[in-house]
């Protein structure tokens, strides 16, 4: 699956990562508007944000500094 749920540990908001960009789809929402979100995008039977696919923010800012970093070469 190339989108990971990525939570905020310190607000505890959500956003959307894409690895077929290498970088985020969408802002920052807490989880209620987060999961409003998801069922408009995957559709209504989509399974909670915290049973899907996850990664880190410490992981997703890492890709997202190796990609800018791969552009500016």
């Amino acid at each position: 699956m190339p989108r990971f749920n990525v939570e905020n540990p310190k607000t505890g908001e959500w956003r959307c990562f894409s690895t077929i960009v290498d970088d985020w789809i969408t802002d920052w929402m807490d989880e209620e508007r987060y999961e409003q979100w998801r069922k408009l995008e995957y559709g209504r039977h989509c399974s909670p944000v915290r049973k899907s696919n996850q990664m880190s923010l410490d992981q997703a800012e890492k890709i997202i500094k190796d990609r800018q970093f791969c552009e500016r070469e």
